[in-house]
């Protein structure tokens, strides 16, 4: 049982249970003296090539992470106005294909029914005591449901595209999301996790350990590959758990 356990989890994260020092406990039965037992303490320990990091981190950064879709509500918010814009291709109003055109001029708040969301996999997240940011530049995939645009938008299936202040679309499996560069999402803070491959960088007061040992970090930067993430919001800090396979930086 313990065989097929281990190799389970050397599967999942490639790390391995190591038995460290054995520690003593005192037990004792019902009106007899305490007895000393060693009892073994297991570890787990990273394989070869890969990194525990754990710690408190002030900023996050990874790439081409791989999660859950963004449930609605979400708004859409234009770095740059006048630069970022998107389309919502293949939206059907009233029956129709329909394509949703918005400028960046301002931010686009959009809500639906309890199916809806955006896939962000393979986007660009950053996270801060302030939230989490999604980059979220070319095309996104919208989840099935009935949505509600609350913004001033261009509406048109051929020709000209008319105005309108809001909008009501319900989204299928031909629906896309299309943004252009430097469009994001901004979540309040809340528990992340990602997966890899790809880039991740973080800041704050880390532990990284290795098959060499442990030590203290202020800063990572993971080069390429596969990697698992965990953050999570513990009132006004930020907690990072990852596992990271391949180079990795630490200073």
């Amino acid at each position: 049982m313990r065989r097929g356990f281990i190799y389970a989890l050397t599967l999942v994260t490639g790390a391995v249970l190591a038995v460290g020092a054995a520690r003593t406990v005192a037990t004792r039965g019902d009106g007899t003296p305490p007895v000393k037992t060693r009892v073994p303490v297991t570890r787990v320990v990273p394989a070869a090539g890969q990194s525990f990091v754990t710690g408190e981190i002030d900023f996050f950064f990874a790439d081409d992470a791989q999660t859950t879709p963004i449930p609605t509500p979400f708004t859409l918010t234009a770095l740059d106005q006048g630069t970022g814009k998107g389309t919502i291709e293949n939206a059907l109003i009233d029956g129709k294909r329909t394509t949703i055109f918005w400028g960046g001029g301002t931010d686009l708040p959009i809500e639906g029914d309890a199916n809806s969301g955006v896939d962000v996999a393979g986007a660009v997240v950053e996270v801060d005591p302030t939230g989490l940011t999604w980059t979220i530049s070319g095309g996104r995939r919208l989840l099935p449901g009935v949505y509600d645009v609350g913004a001033p938008v261009a509406v048109g299936s051929a020709g000209l595209a008319a105005s309108r202040d809001a909008v009501t679309f319900t989204a299928d499996e031909r629906t896309v999301l299309n943004t252009t560069a430097g469009v994001v999402i901004t979540l309040d803070p809340q528990r992340l996790e990602v997966n890899g491959p790809g880039r991740v960088s973080a800041r704050g007061k880390l532990t990284v350990t290795d098959a060499a040992g442990s030590r203290t970090a202020s800063a990572i930067d993971f080069d390429s590959g596969p990697y698992r993430v965990v953050v999570t919001s513990q009132g006004a800090k930020l907690v990072l758990d990852a596992t990271l396979q391949g180079k990795l930086t630490a200073t």
